[in-house]
């Protein structure tokens, strides 16, 4: 079922969408709260008190972006107000980086090749700037789209696209330079 018709169900206190919404969304925003360097309990606190007050606002709540961008934004917020905003974050670490599994099939010379190149790339991604680095990640990890990621971080599509074209082109510079030096 679609998150439109979950949350209008959801407005008609529907609890059975509430409960699919929250089974949906919470193993994505977990692994958010946990990229935005968030312990387990504070992430669960976190989530909950997202999905407590979208329960209780449920008959007023006027979302105008997707349901999808509604709570990661509101996760992130929540997130800011924990840390501080001055607090630099800690990003993901590395066993949370991809869901994806390798597969079966590659020999294992080309699993170590992956693994290094995926170690290069994230040593190169961690010299970006805070957010160019933050935006690259919710892109490269997360999966976001520009416009998701944008208005998660209240900030413009084309900014998030800017961001995202330099962390790659910054990549692909330092990985020139590193295959001419071998």
């Amino acid at each position: 079922m679609e998150d439109i018709e979950l949350l209008s169900q959801v407005k008609t206190d529907d609890r059975e969408a509430f409960n699919s919404l929250f089974l949906k969304y919470y193993p994505l925003l977990s692994d958010f709260c946990r990229f935005l360097g968030v312990d387990s309990n504070d992430g669960e606190d976190i989530i909950a008190d997202v999905f407590l007050d979208l329960w209780v606002r449920r008959e007023r709540l006027q979302i105008h972006t997707s349901l999808k961008s509604y709570l990661y934004g509101a996760v992130k917020n929540r997130v800011y107000t924990l840390k501080g905003k001055n607090q630099k974050m800690e990003l993901l670490p590395e066993e949370f980086a991809s869901d994806k599994p390798i597969s079966d099939h590659l020999r294992p010379d080309e699993i170590l090749f992956r693994k290094e190149r995926r170690l290069i790339i994230e040593r190169f991604i961690d010299e970006l700037p805070e957010q160019g680095k933050l935006i690259f990640l919710m892109n490269w990890q997360h999966q976001l789209e520009y416009h998701e990621i944008a208005e998660i971080l209240n900030i413009s599509p084309n900014t998030v696209k800017t961001h995202i074209y330099r962390a790659i082109n910054y990549c692909r510079k330092r990985l020139l330079l590193l295959n001419n030096q071998s």
